[in-house]
């Protein structure tokens, strides 16, 4: 399918970025390189700004696209573990330069990067941690500082303290495989990956006997195990 004419506006604006850098991102060179008029680049963006927040809700839909593959639904659909696990395994995804150059570059504009925010919040931050928003533009400083203040008391639950874990260590996976002198061998990234997904989801794991579940066959209270040392039959 031919791709519509914003998106190949925002393709070519990447493709900028990629070769010349963030600041080369002007009317006049987007509108060469997606072989169209100035105007007709207006039409869709009509400032700067427009165009480089469009950037970033582009890549963050990707983004958001490949998490939900991962994970087989939607962030609503998956669990806290599911999600974590799904964001542990795109996290082998190097950046493109683009990407690298265009977060660098509005690292201090909080809308730019909005996005990106409400995709790690959905996807990547236990519950109890405090928002990824900055606090400036959070829409409850107090219950956020609330939070913050019963964390230093309380800290974490071993669930999120494994989730924020997994959460660092994807993201330290996601720089590395940026850099280009710093790639993990196939073998062990896809290790490194598994490792993550059972750290972020050990559902699969063992778990052990609850004494008080009467459902357990090997609870030592439950008549119908043969091996239970206190069936009438072996007296």
């Amino acid at each position: 399918m031919r791709p519509s004419k914003r998106t190949a506006i925002l393709d070519a604006a990447l493709r900028v970025i990629e070769h010349g850098g963030v600041t080369e991102v002007t009317f006049e060179s987007v509108a060469a390189e997606a072989g169209m008029t100035k105007g007709g680049l207006l039409y869709h963006f009509p400032t700067r700004e427009a165009l480089l927040k469009a950037l970033h809700q582009y890549l963050a839909d990707q983004w958001e696209s490949s998490l939900e593959a991962a994970a087989g639904t939607t962030s609503e659909q998956a669990t806290s573990a599911e999600r974590l696990a799904a964001y542990a395994r795109v996290a082998c995804q190097s950046a493109t330069r683009a990407e690298l150059l265009l977060m660098l570059e509005t690292a201090n504009e909080p809308a730019m990067h909005a996005p990106w925010i409400d995709i790690l919040d959905r996807w990547a931050s236990p519950a109890s941690l405090q928002s990824t928003q900055p606090m400036e533009t959070s829409p409850s400083v107090h219950a956020t500082q609330d939070r913050q203040d019963g964390l230093s008391e309380t800290g974490l639950s071993e669930t999120e303290l494994r989730q924020l874990i997994t959460r660092l260590a994807a993201d330290g996976l996601w720089l590395n495989e940026s850099l280009p002198s710093a790639h993990l061998r196939p073998a062990v990234r896809e290790q490194l990956l598994e490792h993550l997904a059972t750290l972020a989801n050990p559902a699969g794991a063992a778990t052990p006997t609850d004494p008080t579940d009467p459902t357990d066959s090997a609870s030592p209270a439950d008549p119908a195990n043969p091996t239970d040392s206190t069936d009438k039959d072996t007296a």
